[in-house]
């Protein structure tokens, strides 16, 4: 049961969005890792040690799903062919204690919308494999912007380029920010140029098929709409501000 989270100055209880159950895993040898548990042919379980152990589970773990993209070049496979969930949310700076973010109910319906506040974050919702330390690839969730989203649709419905998830097929990914906007760098990478460009092995086919049999199904929902109750509380926060 989840913990609740308060709302706003009024501090009235609002239930916290589910999130599926993460558990960490450490095989002796792994190929595959990911915030759900990925098995491998790797013999079995065995006790981590130190540091490293920390740092390992710590990835492996729900409080780091989901894929960061820096100033630095990050190499990833996409295990499917598009985006498992798209939504809009808006984002209420009146919200002091909990998520502002929140999504939208992409209905006529939605209470935010109703009194005038327009939902303006887009999101697309990529299950990817992230190659940040290629001897320990991680299936993470990446909530991609409306640019890059477009930019792997033009991939995906492009004959000769995609699909996303083709087998000699992986991307690479960087920001950069000028002034106040951030722009992103997104490039396709062969599975043979994979290791002279960026020194990274690509994935084994057991461990892709692991990864696969993980990655999320299309309507899977990475943030919850909350209920009616809910959305009131946020209404009435905005509308007593």
């Amino acid at each position: 049961m989840p913990e609740p989270r308060t709302y706003g100055r009024r501090r009235r209880q609002l239930p916290a969005t589910t999130k599926p159950e993460q558990a960490p895993a450490a095989p002796a040898r792994r190929e595959a890792i990911s915030g759900r548990v990925v098995s491998t042919g790797a013999g079995g379980p065995t006790q981590m040690a130190g540091w490293d152990a920390m740092d390992k589970t710590a990835s492996a773990s729900g409080a780091d799903i989901y894929f960061k993209v820096t100033e630095h070049v990050s190499v990833f496979k996409i295990p499917g062919d598009g985006p498992f969930d798209v939504y809009n949310s808006h984002w209420i700076d009146e919200i002091e204690d909990g998520s502002k973010s929140i999504r939208c109910w992409a209905t006529p319906e939605c209470p935010l919308c109703q009194i005038g506040d327009k939902a303006k974050r887009f999101s697309a919702c990529f299950d990817v494999i992230s190659l940040e330390d290629p001897d320990s690839p991680v299936l993470k969730v990446w909530e991609a912007g409306i640019k890059v989203a477009r930019q792997l649709k033009d991939i995906a419905t492009d004959e000769k380029r995609g699909p996303l998830n083709r087998d000699d097929l992986y991307f690479t990914v960087k920001k950069e920010t000028k002034k106040k906007s951030v722009e992103y760098t997104l490039e396709r990478v062969k599975e043979r140029d994979l290791y002279e460009e960026y020194d990274v092995e690509p994935l084994t086919e057991d461990a892709l098929a692991a990864f696969v049999a993980e990655a999320h199904e299309f309507g899977d929902k990475v943030k919850e709409e909350l209920d009616e109750e809910a959305m009131q509380e946020i209404v009435d926060l905005l509308m007593a501000a």
